[in-house]
């Protein structure tokens, strides 16, 4: 029997309105700053909106990647830094990547609404991330396996989808289901732009690649499971344009494993492949 997974059934924030929940937080001397980011931070909040949540604490009794609650019956998404990373930000140490927790940070307090900042350093914290030149580039490395990925599972499903058999075709709706969302981050990675969640996605792609968006929105939307894969594919190619081109038939392609990999190091690992196939002394 699976043991139940432990959480808070009463989380007393969720009696508490945002100003008040954020007025209690502010008074523990473990909370250095408040900021709220996503739709609440600007203009953009709906009804059914939630409150995203950044607390700045001085330490924490473990390590906390993410926390889910509720602030006055709404959903709140919380996230925690710690004071001494921001710290290690603020000092400077060259660039970070986006996807990183560093990274993440930053992007956030770009357009973070600062709800209370004891030490100043949320504030600190903005005027660097709005100034600019912190984020690193997309390595090589990170581009190199999602294209080889990307790739990898097309074939599969264009493969799978010629099989006339219920498991192959059930099997490929669930591959479609989940490639439509990946490849959809998939399409900002490769473009070096930061990713802030579906609704920034789509009103990114509304404002700059209207085409693009109608593509994506006709694969969502196409009932004909055959119509979906094609277009699909031409979702997959038009995502790797900046990094190269979708694979061919009789075509041979490596990821590697390893920190680090360069180009230099695929061409080694394809020439490899060859030669097990070379005619004796060639």
């Amino acid at each position: 029997m699976t043991a139940s997974m432990p959480l808070l059934r009463d989380s007393l924030s969720s009696h508490l309105t945002l100003d008040a929940a954020l007025a209690r937080l502010a008074a523990d001397e473990r909370v250095d700053g408040l900021a709220l980011f996503g739709s609440r931070a600007g203009a953009a909040a709906l009804p059914a909106s939630d409150y995203d949540l950044l607390i700045l604490a001085t330490a924490l009794p473990i390590a906390i990647f993410q926390m889910l609650s509720h602030i006055n019956g709404r959903m709140a998404d919380v996230v925690f830094v710690l004071t001494e990373q921001a710290d290690r930000l603020l000092a400077g140490g060259g660039q970070v990547a986006a996807n990183t927790q560093d990274g993440r940070f930053l992007l956030k307090m770009q357009t973070a609404q600062i709800r209370y900042d004891a030490s100043g350093r949320l504030a600190r914290a903005q005027a660097l991330a709005r100034q600019g030149g912190w984020r690193a580039p997309v390595r090589y490395a990170d581009q190199s396996s999602a294209w080889f990925w990307h790739n990898f599972g097309l074939v599969q499903l264009a493969r799978m989808a010629q099989v006339d058999d219920p498991v192959y075709q059930t099997a490929v709706d669930l591959m479609l289901c989940g490639g439509l969302s990946d490849i959809c981050r998939a399409y900002f990675q490769f473009r070096d732009l930061p990713w802030e969640g579906e609704k920034a996605a789509l009103r990114y792609l509304q404002q700059h690649e209207a085409a693009y968006l109608a593509l994506l929105r006709a694969c969502l939307a196409a009932g004909d499971r055959a119509r979906k894969v094609d277009l699909f594919g031409q979702l997959v190619a038009e995502t790797l344009r900046p990094a190269g081109a979708t694979w061919q038939p009789g075509c041979t392609a490596v990821a590697l494993d390893g920190p680090d990999p360069q180009a230099a190091d695929v061409l080694t690992a394809l020439d490899f492949w060859q030669s097990l196939f070379a005619e004796p002394g060639a």
